[in-house]
C-alpha cells in the first residue's frame, strides 16, 4: 500500500512537470510570435498600385470586400480549425494567428493539439523572396524545418491565393492577371526573381469561390513534393468592415483526387 502511494505521488509530480513544461513552451512561442508580429505590423513598406484594371473578377472581389472604404496597413485574422498532416491521420484541432500586409508578406503563428497533452506549433513567414517554417514540439522543442527557394515559390503562391483575406494586395502592381473564360482568371505575383500563380475561381454571382495553384509544394515523409493545390471558399463573413472568407478547405490534389488537409474558419479580424 506504500508503494502504491508513493507510486501515485511520484505520477501526480510527473504529470504536474508534464502540464508546466507545456503551459512554458506555449508562452514562450506565444511571446515569440507576439514579438515578431510587432515588427511585422510596424513595418509600413506599401508596392505601387497596378497601373490598369484588373478583370472583372478581380474587380468585383476587391469592390465587395470593402477596402476601398476599409484600409489597413497590417491585417491581423484569428482562424479555428482541424488540420491533419496525411490523409489517413485523424484531425487535429487547429489554432492560427497570420498577420498579412497589401505586400507579399505573411506572418503565421499555429498550435495543433494532438491530444490534450502534446501540441505542436508551427512558426511560417515569407517576406522578400524568402520563407521559412519551423515546426516545434510544445512550442520550443525543434523537429523541423523547411526553407529554400522552392519552398519560397510555394508560399509565394498561397501568399496570393490569400489575397481574398487580403483584398489591399490584389491591387498591387506586382500582380499580372490574365482572363481566362467569363469565371477563370489566372494571376501571377512577381516578387524579386521569383514568380507564383494561382487560379480563381468564381460562380454565377461573381463570389470567388476557389483557387487553385501547381505551384505549391506537399509536405511528404522526407521531404517535399510537387502537388496541385485547392482551396474551397464554402461562405464569407464580414469582419472589422472587410467581407473575406469565412470558412474555407485546402486540399493537396493528387493523381485528379483531392485530399483535404486544412479546414478553417475566421474567429475575428482586425485591420491596424
Amino acid at each position: 500500500m506504500h508503494i502504491v502511494k508513493k507510486l501515485i505521488a511520484v505520477l501526480v509530480i510527473l504529470v504536474l512537470v508534464n502540464v508546466g513544461f507545456i503551459w512554458y513552451g506555449q508562452a514562450s512561442f506565444d511571446a515569440t510570435v507576439k514579438t515578431l508580429g510587432k515588427a511585422f505590423a510596424e513595418n509600413n513598406e506599401t508596392l505601387p498600385a497596378a497601373q490598369t484594371p484588373p478583370p472583372a473578377i478581380i474587380a468585383s472581389a476587391i469592390q465587395k470586400s470593402g477596402v476601398n472604404t476599409h484600409p489597413y496597413t497590417t491585417l491581423v485574422l484569428q482562424f479555428e480549425g482541424d488540420y491533419r498532416s496525411k490523409p489517413a491521420a485523424k484531425w487535429m484541432p487547429m489554432h492560427a494567428l497570420a498577420l498579412l500586409r497589401p505586400t507579399p508578406d505573411m506572418l503565421w503563428g499555429i498550435r495543433l493539439e494532438s491530444n490534450p497533452i502534446v501540441t505542436f506549433n508551427a512558426l511560417e513567414t515569407y517576406h522578400a523572396g524568402r520563407a521559412s517554417m519551423e515546426m516545434l514540439l510544445f512550442g520550443i522543442i525543434p523537429t523541423g524545418k523547411r526553407e529554400g527557394e522552392a519552398f519560397a515559390r510555394s508560399e509565394l503562391a498561397r501568399v496570393l491565393a490569400y489575397g481574398l483575406y487580403n483584398p489591399a494586395l490584389l491591387s498591387c502592381g506586382c500582380i499580372e492577371y490574365r482572363t481566362i473564360d467569363d469565371r477563370h482568371v489566372e494571376a501571377t505575383i512577381h516578387d524579386g526573381n521569383l514568380t507564383a500563380s494561382v487560379v480563381f475561381a468564381a460562380d454565377e454571382s461573381g463570389d470567388i469561390v476557389e483557387v487553385t495553384s501547381r505551384d505549391r509544394l506537399r509536405p511528404v515523409k522526407g521531404g517535399l513534393e510537387p502537388a496541385g493545390w485547392r482551396m474551397r471558399i464554402d461562405s464569407y463573413t464580414t469582419a472589422d468592415g472587410l467581407r473575406i472568407p469565412g470558412e474555407v478547405e485546402e486540399s493537396w490534389i493528387v493523381e485528379g483526387n483531392a485530399l483535404p488537409y486544412s479546414r478553417g474558419r475566421i474567429a475575428s479580424a482586425k485591420r491596424l
